[in-house]
């Protein structure tokens, strides 16, 4: 008679017990390799959101230069009179009322100048016009243009006749650089002349 060997029964059970289930050891290293590729992905998320918040700021810049530029040459280049007062501040245009004022039949007195305070941290000073007719505007006739400006950031000066140089210098950015931007603007009946 022959006899067969038979490996013990709690022998079997314990080697199919070890095969179900992960090491301590395995689970941390899979923890560690998940914790990487999460830490990585929400690194990547910051970066691109700060860079969206960076691209809005000089989205918002520009915009704010664009409006005041193409405003404030409309108004010199058809202005009968253009005066800039350095004490103040202030840039005054005057021009013949062409429907910018239902009320007003006679000439339109336009003022540029910034705000007399920050409006907030994150968006400066405002550009402000304020418009009359015929005599200069009151200071509740002000109302906010464009924003984004340093406290200085508006100057005129008139450079020859009837040709205006319009400085502007806008807030200061991450790097805590200021934009200066400056443009000429030529008055049209005075260039005739």
């Amino acid at each position: 008679m022959t006899r067969t060997l038979k490996r013990p029964i709690a022998a079997g059970k314990r080697e199919a017990r070890r095969q179900t289930g992960f090491t301590l050891v395995e689970l941390m290293v899979a923890l560690v390799i998940g914790l990487i590729i999460i830490l990585g992905a929400g690194q990547l998320f910051l970066m691109g959101f700060q860079t969206f918040r960076q691209i809005e700021l000089l989205s918002n810049k520009q915009a704010a230069l664009t409006f005041a530029t193409e405003t404030l040459i409309r108004d010199i280049r058809r202005a009968d009179d253009t005066l800039y007062d350095p004490s103040s501040n202030e840039l005054t245009v005057r021009f013949p009322n062409n429907g910018d004022m239902a009320s007003c039949s006679g000439t339109v007195v336009r003022v540029y100048r910034l705000s007399q305070a920050a409006i907030s941290a994150n968006e400066g000073w405002s550009l402000n016009m304020g418009q009359d007719c015929e005599s200069a505007p009151s200071n509740a006739a002000f109302e906010p243009l464009v924003t984004s400006f340093n406290e200085d950031g508006f100057f005129a000066e008139e450079i020859d006749d009837g040709v205006w140089e319009i400085s502007f210098q806008l807030m200061a950015g991450r790097n805590g650089e200021t934009d200066s931007f400056t443009f000429n603007a030529v008055n049209r009946n005075q260039a005739i002349e």
